[in-house]
């Protein structure tokens, strides 16, 4: 369950500190350890229930067709709906309402009318937030995280653990950004996202060697594709044995004794 923490999080330090993790200097091991689910915060009554729900969709984009059209992965909630361009670089860039057009008879489906002063070029993707009725529950936990410096020069070892917690201090959201995992399989789906990570305790299990132990605050959201006639609107409320009023959508005869 601890999605993509540890890539990351070797990443982010391969990448902030190529002085130190060069391959040669100090080696580093990034590993997950205990994971503890938090039973109470975990609990949900309605899990099995359909309701409301927000949706990410994350499209593709070619420059040189930027109209479309896309379509979204579920049917719309009606609602707002918010779209955004996404640049190589991760940037977003809203749309205004009126340069996303959505077809009339399927709301899955919109297409771009983009204004003529938009630089479209570094654009690699499209962004969709939007709500739909979904079937979902989400899992709190809590995972620790030991991250393994090894080095025979003991200078050298005290100087990477330093700057090794100095990195992960200040760079706590772009952790949480690139260790989002979403994973998907038939009906089922699991987003895992990190909501917190910290520093617990650091340990010299031998002379050439630091650990540090993370604590990484997880929630995971499961989710279930909708059945056929799942969450589907009431659309009429009648009386057994009167006639159908087309307009009358509700329409309960109340019977009172005098």
């Amino acid at each position: 369950m601890i999605g993509g923490l540890p890539e990351a999080l070797e990443t982010l330090l391969t990448g902030s500190l190529p002085g130190l993790f060069d391959g040669e200097t100090v080696g580093l091991t990034v590993s997950g350890g205990l994971l503890e689910i938090d039973q109470e915060q975990s609990t949900d009554a309605t899990a099995s229930e359909p309701r409301p729900d927000d949706r990410v969709d994350d499209l593709g984009f070619d420059p040189e067709d930027p109209a479309g059209p896309y379509t979204l992965t579920q049917q719309p909630y009606p609602g707002p709906r918010r779209v955004w361009l996404v640049t190589g670089s991760e940037d977003r860039l809203p749309l205004r309402p009126e340069e996303v057009i959505w077809d009339r008879t399927d709301t899955r489906v919109f297409s771009l009318a983009l204004r003529p002063q938009r630089d479209v070029s570094a654009v690699t993707g499209l962004r969709v937030l939007y709500g739909v009725t979904a079937i979902y529950t989400k899992v709190k936990a809590v995972q620790t995280l030991d991250v393994e410096l090894e080095s025979s020069d003991a200078g050298l070892l005290e100087k990477a653990e330093s700057l090794v917690v100095a990195v992960i201090q200040l760079n706590r959201q772009r952790l949480a950004d690139e260790a989002r995992a979403s994973y998907e399989d038939g009906d089922y789906g699991a987003l895992v996202e990190l909501k917190n990570v910290g520093l617990v305790m650091g340990t010299t299990p031998e002379d050439e060697a630091r650990l540090l132990l993370l604590r990484a605050e997880l929630e995971l959201k499961a989710s279930r594709a909708l059945g056929e006639g799942e969450g589907a609107p009431i659309e009429r409320i009648l009386t057994p044995g009167r006639p159908l009023d087309p307009d009358r959508p509700i329409d309960v005869q109340i019977d009172v004794e005098a």
